[in-house]
């Protein structure tokens, strides 16, 4: 039996990003405005990018 990736996986993007805005921001890299921005960015988008990625490699060819 196979398991496809939770439907609500990709609507974590939000929430990533801002958990990962506010790590950075408060104990990370120190860069300011950019990095957190750009932090965020890659997180927010890191659910959206895993549940594709799942669903490519859990694809049923046939």
């Amino acid at each position: 039996m196979r398991f496809g990736p939770p439907a609500w996986l990709p609507w974590l993007g939000p929430v990533v990003a801002a958990v990962v805005g506010a790590l950075i921001g408060e104990y990370g890299l120190g860069g300011g405005f950019w990095t957190v921005l750009i932090a965020a960015l890659i997180g927010g988008f890191l659910p959206i990018v895993a549940y594709r990625v799942w669903k490519r490699t859990h694809h049923r060819k046939g």
